[in-house]
């Protein structure tokens, strides 16, 4: 009898074994059982309701099996990877060479990372796919137009909204949130001194290498950007391959064929999704300089999402603008020319980001496009950030009122970092206004032929 319960519980515990080792193959083949089945929530009885999980491969390629979540796995957009591959060596530099070779491993292994963090979600937190993502607010604009100062100081109003970080931008993940932010916590404790020399040993120097251009900081409100990065959706690339004209697929969501569109759609509403569902339900917040070129797309996908536009004078944001990549571009390809063709080319997409802001504008309700003037926003950033709250139809807490006063005194010895003007790349002040003319008429800067009338008026 005794011999027959052993026989029992050795049977059993081969059983389980046997259970787990198919469990990690399923892991690691990307096909982990749906706790939940995405579209009717009920649990999984068969091998035909799979979640998504991930591939060894970093491209992470998903898993086709009905049932799956859409946009879970990490989408690449595989033009984006033809026209880099047509760029590599285009008019090479030693510099853009050796650039190149250092950050690709750390962007695949960083980006492998992320894809696997994902993947924990769908066993840790599957429930996340049902979380419904409410009214969210996307801030805009072109770049050096006041995006970083409002969206930093909606994002106070932590109460309301689920803000991105920049390490959550990094690792888009529930799973890697929750264990960074225990880690945080522990930093601050009496063991945690290893903890914190290693958060200083890596926020260190992106504070103070991006001083003068963006204040970064691992803990800090910041755009998608490393997210976009992920799926080659993003301007940013050009930063290493200065050849704007020749990205296009990056350079403009909106205008790719439905099928890559909607893919993107799909990942980028899933990575919202988490970033909600971690935060507890909160309405989502984020901003992106490049964002004017996905409007459209990212409209269709949240109707009820409202556009913050920051708009500033070409004639000041076109030259941050230029800039913000001539300086990139130098430290690698240093015969890189400020009036050269390659600067010629991202001047011509400043251009293109202007009107099609303004060809979106006509398209969304009053209600759900707001625009701030830069100008104005520098000016009393408290009473901008009122008015938009009135204007979104939202209530300001005394707590957030409270911050917005601390922030003023802040904001008040801040000192913006000083830009080349347009004369160093090569433009005139009369080219942007005449390529620019509807967008001066409609928020109301002075072109050059107003100001001399004005001056001779006097």
């Amino acid at each position: 009898m005794e011999s027959a319960r052993a026989q029992g519980q050795a049977r059993d515990a081969l059983q389980v074994h046997q259970k787990c080792e198919v469990r990690v193959r399923r892991l690691r083949d990307g096909r982990i059982e749906a706790l939940r089945s995405p579209d009717s929530g009920a649990r999984s009885t068969g091998p035909e309701h799979r979640s998504p999980g991930f591939s060894s491969n970093f491209m992470g390629r998903p898993y086709t099996g009905p049932g799956q979540g859409r946009g879970a796995t990490m989408y690449i957009n595989k033009r984006g990877l033809r026209e880099i591959g047509s760029v590599l060596f285009k008019r090479p530099t030693v510099g853009r060479l050796v650039t190149t070779a250092w950050i690709t491993p750390i962007y695949v292994g960083v980006r492998q990372t992320a894809a696997t963090f994902r993947a924990l979600d769908e066993v840790l937190y599957p429930e996340y796919r049902d979380q419904k993502v409410e009214r969210p607010v996307f801030v805009f604009a072109n770049p050096r137009s006041g995006t970083t100062l409002a969206h930093r100081l909606m994002s106070m109003d932590d109460e309301v909204f689920a803000t991105v970080k920049l390490y959550q931008t990094i690792l888009p993940s529930i799973t890697a949130t929750k264990t960074i932010k225990r880690l945080m916590k522990l930093a601050q404790t009496s063991v945690g001194s290893v903890l914190h020399r290693a958060y200083d040993f890596f926020n260190n120097p992106l504070e103070s290498r991006w001083q003068e251009v963006h204040h970064l900081s691992l803990d800090q409100a910041e755009e998608d950007v490393a997210t976009l990065l992920y799926s080659l959706t993003s301007p940013t690339t050009g930063l290493l391959f200065p050849f704007m004209e020749d990205l296009p697929s990056q350079t403009w969501i909106d205008r790719q064929e439905p099928e890559e569109r909607n893919a993107f759609l799909d990942y980028y509403e899933n990575t919202i999704k988490r970033h909600v569902f971690e935060a507890g339900g909160k309405r989502f917040l984020n901003k992106n300089v490049f964002f004017s070129t996905r409007v459209r797309s990212v409209h269709e996908k949240f109707p009820d999402a409202a556009f913050v536009y920051l708009v500033r004078n070409p004639h000041d944001s076109l030259p941050s603008f230029l800039n913000m990549f001539y300086q990139a571009w130098k430290a690698h390809s240093p015969s890189i020319r400020p009036d050269g063709e390659e600067i010629q080319a991202l001047k011509r997409l400043g251009y293109d980001y202007y009107r099609y802001a303004l060809e979106c504008r006509k398209e969304i309700p009053e209600d759900q496009f707001i625009v701030i003037r830069y100008e104005d926003l520098i000016q009393d950033p408290k009473k901008a950030i009122l008015d938009l709250y009135d204007r979104l139809g939202m209530p300001v807490s005394e707590a957030f009122e409270a911050k917005l006063d601390e922030a003023m005194v802040a904001h008040h010895e801040y000192e913006s970092p000083r830009d080349f003007g347009l004369e160093f790349f090569g433009i005139t002040r009369e080219e942007v206004s005449e390529e620019l003319r509807e967008v001066f008429e409609e928020f109301g800067y002075s072109t050059p032929e107003q100001t001399h009338y004005l001056e001779a008026a006097e």
